[in-house]
């Protein structure tokens, strides 16, 4: 028992220690849905994540450990030599001394990862139900809707872009496309991970936990992937679009691929397809495929998409910007890009080639580019100087032949569904759709002042009405 107290304890910082040096901050919302998906998980992560887990998280509690019973048992010679009086308190000591040990360890991991604030989630205000708008009882009209093709870049915020702090502008190639922007695209809880963020985009909608500890309704509720939201794909596929999802990592990690198929995406490629279609494992890296072969590949589809003559949503998600320390493809450095500075920056050039090859081939007469970062940018070598700007947004570019000025400067996640439906060529009453606000065209509904701090406070808080969007309640009796 007090070996598995010292092992529990070492290992609990060691476990902190370790997501502070690869992620960042940690997030308990983000932990705990990711536990959902176990040895899963660790097949599609990148295996450098793994490694450093075996190495924090396994090695080191116990080489902590060892060193621990060896200052025990050096200091039970040095007690002995003691009075009596001595030895009777230092005997009361050690015997608390593991508790103390788990104790403390419990208290720095749960204060570390507001773990409190989650605890106490079920006994808030419900501000899912008071806000959510559901998207069948809104009216889609179709004004001249147009294709899109929805970019996602791993982890990429606005700040890259200050000159002050870096130097020079590290999304230049993106900054001289000129898109529509919203200069205050801002994170809020349950949208600071990667399927967090496409859910919280497409669906309106945070992505909360679900089923943790509850083995008799995980895979079910899991694997129909919030089976009773109606998301942007659902909308786009009633109205006659072809869905396409094209991503560098797999597209099982986290549960992507059962998001993107109960929501309508009827093409799904991912790390597994690439593999199967000839690309060695070799000519990648740790998550998947390289951003710069991704866009290759994603010019081919653009061409069978736009010669099908059907409208369609080629929606795309690099990964070479991923933390801690980001990918830098042969192609990249080949070219002179280095350091994570460098992955930035090339990253930002294959997209902003791509989107030239849809201009100069004429793709923009017919179709829009939205371009994201899916969420701000955590744990990486230029973590330091992020922070140290005084506001810190995603980035964010709308791109098209004609494209409409924003209504309004803050845009969150949520935003995204009615915004993008809007800019695609459809046109919503009241602009309002799942928790998000248009941000285009004139609406009489603008978003309350005070969204971005109810959200904070009370966003993730326990809601029935939530829930639904994953089971229904018949089958939960």
């Amino acid at each position: 028992m007090r070996s598995s107290m010292y092992l529990l304890g070492i290992f609990l910082f060691c476990f902190s220690y370790w997501l502070h040096r690869s992620f960042g901050k940690p997030d308990i919302e983000q932990i705990t849905y990711h536990m959902n998906f176990g040895v899963e998980l660790m097949n599609t992560v990148d295996p450098a994540v793994t490694h450093r887990f075996f190495r924090w998280c396994v090695l080191a509690p116990l080489v902590f450990f060892a060193l621990l019973c060896y200052m025990e048992r050096r200091g039970r010679g040095v007690v002995a030599r003691r009075s009596q009086r001595c030895r009777a308190i230092l005997s009361r000591m050690n015997k608390w001394f593991p508790l103390l040990v788990v104790f403390s360890a419990t208290m720095f991991w749960m204060c570390d990862v507001s773990a409190f604030k989650y605890l106490t989630s079920d006994f808030g205000p419900d501000y899912f139900a008071a806000n959510y708008v559901p998207p069948r009882s809104v009216p889609l009209v179709a004004q001249k809707p147009k294709n899109l093709i929805l970019i996602y870049v791993e982890s990429l915020e606005q700040g890259y872009a200050e000159r002050k702090v870096f130097g020079h502008d590290l999304l230049a190639p993106l900054t001289d496309l000129h898109g529509a922007s919203f200069s205050s695209y801002e994170q809020v809880p349950g949208t600071g991970w990667t399927i967090a963020a496409v859910v919280a985009t497409q669906c309106g909608v945070p992505l909360e936990r679900v089923t943790l500890f509850d083995p008799n309704t995980q895979g079910q509720v899991i694997n129909n992937f919030m089976k009773n939201a109606v998301c942007l794909p659902d909308l786009l596929a009633e109205q006659g679009y072809r869905n396409v999802f094209m991503g560098g990592a797999s597209t099982s990690f986290a549960g992507k691929d059962k998001f993107l198929n109960q929501h309508h995406y009827h093409e799904v490629y991912g790390r597994e397809e690439w593999i199967k279609s000839g690309v060695p494992e070799s000519a990648m890296n740790g998550w998947g495929l390289y951003d710069g072969d991704l866009f290759s590949r994603a010019k081919t589809k653009l061409r069978e998409l736009s010669a099908s003559k059907q409208k369609f949503n080629l929606t795309l998600l690099t990964v070479d910007t991923h933390e801690p320390e980001g990918h830098l493809s042969a192609s990249c450095a080949q070219r002179g890009f280095a350091g994570f500075a460098g992955v930035i920056t090339c990253t930002a050039a294959e997209v902003a080639d791509f989107v030239r090859y849809a201009k100069d081939n004429g793709y923009l007469e017919d179709t829009n580019i939205v371009i994201l970062g899916d969420h701000l940018s955590r744990k990486n070598p230029l973590t330091e100087q992020l922070e140290a700007l005084p506001d810190r947004t995603i980035f964010n570019s709308f791109i098209s032949a004609e494209a409409p000025a924003p209504n309004r400067k803050q845009l969150l996640h949520f935003d995204l569904m009615p915004t993008i439906l809007e800019f695609t060529g459809f046109s919503l009453a009241d602009g309002r759709m799942g928790l998000g606000y248009s941000g285009f065209n004139a609406h009489p509904l603008q978003p309350p002042k005070d969204r971005f701090t109810d959200m904070d406070k009370s966003l993730m808080n326990h809601s029935d009405q939530y829930m639904a969007l994953w089971s229904d309640a018949e089958s939960d009796n």
